[in-house]
């Protein structure tokens, strides 16, 4: 009964309509990358690509670090100003009481 439908008169499914409108038409399998053209890549470029990541990681790591110190820094000038305030405010209430 419904297999009667099935080819090009066959009302799409969601995913094909998806799929039609965003890409241009159906799925179709991507070439080959720069890695692998038309074979597996070796051992050696598997591990030159995870050193390359590691590497990457690495660096956004140490960039964070800083980032961190860069905030710490930030948190010891407010809590500096915030005992000054503090300490200025106990003094004008002094002052308001005498």
């Amino acid at each position: 009964m419904g297999k009667d439908k099935v080819g090009k008169g066959a009302p799409q499914s969601r995913m094909d309509q998806y799929t039609e409108q965003t890409m241009g038409g159906s799925l179709q399998q991507e070439p080959p990358g720069p890695l692998n053209k038309g074979s597996e890549p070796t051992g050696t470029q598997i591990l030159a690509a995870v050193e390359a990541s590691g590497q990457a990681v690495k660096s956004q790591i140490a960039a964070m670090a800083v980032d961190v110190n860069l905030l710490r820094a930030d948190l010891r000038v407010v809590a500096e100003r915030s005992v000054a305030t503090e300490q200025q405010v106990t003094s004008m209430q002094a002052d308001i009481d005498t």
